[in-house]
């Protein structure tokens, strides 16, 4: 009956959406290239999947919302595509015709299909041929490693419901980026959690020297469900840091974080220490707050390496 009853408004409902334009151009990678590795754009964020919302297409709108206004670079596809056409703003606005259609900091991409996610992964992968020349014949491997250690790109399933989803969750994280689902997505019954308390868990070798370096939990999890928007939105900004961050690029990601940290949630995040390698990562607004932290959780300086977890890519070994 309720379907019967709504039947002329949606056959009726009509949306602007950005028409799906396939895959990410490779002058546009030669563009963000640069800046994504060293962190000056603070990440790629991916809204993908179903349409299992638990409360509806708006947190799908409302999350692309934020993250294009914080110059992240937001790509979307499928279902999620839709459900973010299907909000307007005050101005009765849809996305699409407020942000621009750009593989670009600030821009909003649609895409095209729900089988078209490939060419997300596929951008991730361009960046590590066309910016780092690795080559990609047989090679997996070192190209999930780059990814892994220098492009901060999360994918969001906040809608996932498939067998189709969690394949495409498992073809991200095997790449190396890190997939939030939804409350629903508990229900496949399989996460990839990171342990931040264990150090050892965070250490990779320095390519230029052959050293072990701790690097923090950056990205903590590869698998993670998310309660409530809020909760997702504060772990997109997490795990978009990366061990290869320049100082500036930590600073800004660090920003984004603590932020969206004490707007949702009302305190600062209890694990700053852990992302501050040296003191020039601290975002300059709010230094003298986040010294004050550091001093109190006996932070120790580190430093910055050339992150690899293969040992073969290491250029010069210890004598």
């Amino acid at each position: 009956f309720i379907v019967k009853a709504a039947e002329n408004i949606l056959k009726e409902e009509k949306f602007k959406i950005q028409a799906g334009r396939g895959a990410i151009q490779d002058v546009e990678i030669r563009n963000v290239g640069s800046p994504i590795v060293l962190g000056e754009i603070p990440g790629i964020v991916a809204f993908v999947g179903c349409a299992n919302y638990p409360h509806g297409g708006i947190e799908v709108a409302e999350m692309c919302k934020e993250f294009a206004d914080r110059r992240y670079i937001v790509v979307v596809s499928g279902c999620s595509a839709m459900s973010a056409a299907m909000y307007k703003d005050e101005e009765g606005k849809t996305l699409y015709e407020k942000y621009p259609g750009d593989f670009d900091a600030g821009g909003i991409v649609n895409v095209g299909s729900c089988v078209a996610n490939s060419h997300i992964a596929g951008a991730a992968i361009k960046i590590a041929n066309i910016f780092a020349k690795r080559n990609l014949r047989a090679n997996y491997e070192e190209i999930a490693d780059y990814i892994h250690n220098r492009v901060g790109a999360v994918g969001v399933a906040w809608g996932a419901m498939s067998q189709k989803a969690a394949s495409i969750a498992a073809g991200c994280w095997r790449l190396g980026i890190p997939v939030i689902v939804g409350p629903h997505g508990s229900k496949y019954r399989r996460m990839l959690l990171g342990r931040k308390d264990h150090e050892e868990d965070w250490y990779v070798n320095d390519a230029r020297t052959g050293d072990r370096v701790y690097v923090g939990p950056v990205p903590e999890h590869l698998f993670y469900t998310a309660e409530t928007k809020e909760e997702a939105m504060v772990m997109i900004a997490k795990l978009c840091m990366r061990a290869n961050d320049t100082s500036k690029g930590r600073a800004i990601k660090l920003t984004h974080y603590i932020d969206l940290h004490k707007r949702l949630y009302g305190t600062m995040p209890d694990d700053i220490h852990l992302f501050v390698r040296t003191v020039t990562d601290i975002p300059i607004t709010m230094k003298d707050e986040i010294l004050d932290i550091l001093k109190k959780k006996g932070w120790k300086e580190g430093r910055i390496p050339d992150p690899t977890l293969l040992p073969r890519l290491i250029r010069k070994r210890k004598e």
